[in-house]
């Protein structure tokens, strides 16, 4: 044996075992379930099934869509539609339609994983995909964070004495008058988006996920130790959640553009909108329960009937993403922000714009009504205090450093709450405009 022969046989024997090291098999569940749950769900799943062909579950994605054609042929990806797809040289015929091609890599990761006999991994085959990524996703809370991250997420329970505040794959509860840490609930998306707290049925209901990749809306009940009880899994981040003023029904918005109620008592799913054509990034219900406003990327924000579920009326006239949208003490109009716009009022009744809150300025992204005024949290790190009636600011809250991310109102409707993208919270009374509490959600 020759001096090279020798050594390529040696650093073949070197590796582990004496054999050489080999790439691992392509995992279904590892890394297929989630690419096809991020790509492809949205247009072949529960809510949508073009081409009468679904993916999101592998017994399904197995079975052939309209064309008859065989989806999956393990062994032979040139036989596979699924793959075959991703490969169409016709940009109306490629899947995804109506988006860039996939990266090389994930059409070389499906043609492996098929070329080496397309095995599932995950369980049974009727398992959906969502319930496999959200396996891969949900992880422990750290210990201690490394740093603070953005209070993207604020909500007082029903006597102002804790505040919740998103945290990283958990929710932290504060005291809010010493700002001492009183509890940790884990086992929740990487990303909290929305919190609501509701006095009448003592519920906390949560949205989050991983962008791109997952979304979940939660329901907590301190009478059953905090347990987190998941409502459903989506193909993209949950980013809003509301509660009905008598804790009844809970309506949540998402990236994957749907809305969603359900029923506090069972945890059911009851009704489903499809009426945004994309993110719904904020809801928010009247005071006396009887509507709610949704405010989303698509430039529109819309009210809906909360019992028959009838869309009522949609506000048109946004040059850019609406941030957020709520109702004042009297639902006859809405205010809404829209990104880089001021902040406007609308006429419920009619849809016409009735005035602009120009001295609110132009970086607001978050309202909060407290009537007959609005406070407004603001890129700029300042929330102000708006009087509605003359669009006056009577009142400007400085101190934090960084962008609002958070409002949140305490039952005494005299104390609120403001986090921002630094992790600081600030704990504010009406009767001055300096801070009465100040910290950071970093466990």
């Amino acid at each position: 044996m020759s001096r090279r022969l020798f050594l390529v046989a040696a650093l073949a024997l070197s590796a582990p075992g004496g054999h050489a090291e080999t790439t691992p098999p392509v995992s279904f569940r590892r890394d297929i379930a989630p690419l096809l749950q991020r790509r492809c769900v949205a247009c072949h799943g529960e809510e949508s099934t073009k081409g009468g062909y679904r993916l999101d579950s592998f017994a399904r994605l197995s079975k052939p869509g309209e064309s008859d054609l065989a989806a999956l042929t393990p062994g032979d990806a040139a036989k596979s539609e699924l793959y075959q797809l991703l490969v169409e040289s016709a940009d109306q015929d490629r899947m995804p339609q109506r988006a860039d091609a996939l990266p090389a890599a994930e059409i070389a990761l499906v043609k492996r994983w098929i070329a080496e006999g397309a095995k599932n991994d995950g369980g049974p085959a009727e398992r959906p995909l969502a319930e496999l990524v959200r396996e891969t996703l949900l992880l422990p809370a750290p210990a201690h964070y490394a740093r603070p991250v953005p209070v993207t997420a604020l909500a007082f329970n029903s006597k102002g004495t804790q505040l919740a505040a998103a945290g990283y794959y958990e929710i932290t509860v504060w005291d809010t008058d010493t700002t001492q840490l009183v509890r940790r609930i884990g086992g929740l998306p990487e990303r909290i988006t929305s919190i609501a707290w509701n006095a009448k049925r003592n519920l906390l209901a949560v949205a989050g996920g991983s962008p791109a990749q997952w979304g979940s809306v939660w329901l907590i009940d301190p009478a059953k130790n905090w347990q987190p009880q998941l409502l459903c899994d989506l193909p993209e981040t949950a980013l809003t959640v509301a509660f009905r003023p008598d804790g009844s029904s809970l309506v949540a918005g998402s990236g994957d553009r749907t809305i969603r109620q359900f029923d506090t008592t069972t945890g059911q799913q009851t009704r489903l909108w499809k009426s945004h054509a994309d993110w719904v990034q904020t809801i928010a219900f009247s005071n006396d329960g009887a509507l709610f406003v949704a405010a989303s990327r698509d430039r529109t924000a819309r009210i809906y009937d909360a019992a028959t579920g009838d869309p009522l009326m949609r506000f048109d006239g946004h040059q850019a993403p609406v941030l957020a949208a709520v109702f004042p003490a009297r639902p006859s109009s809405v205010f809404s922000v829209a990104r880089g716009q001021f902040v406007q009022q609308w006429d419920a009744s009619s849809g016409g714009r009735m005035t602009e809150l120009a001295d609110a300025g132009r970086d607001v992204q978050v309202l909060l009504p407290m009537d007959p005024s609005l406070l407004t949290g603001s890129t700029d790190g300042l929330v102000r205090l708006v009087q509605t009636n003359d669009r006056k600011v009577l009142m400007t809250f400085p101190g934090h450093r960084d962008a609002i991310d958070s409002l949140a109102l305490a039952p005494d409707r005299r104390t609120f709450a403001s986090g921002d993208h630094s992790g600081e919270i600030r704990i504010w009374n009406l009767g001055c405009e300096a801070a009465i509490r100040s910290f950071k959600a970093q466990p």
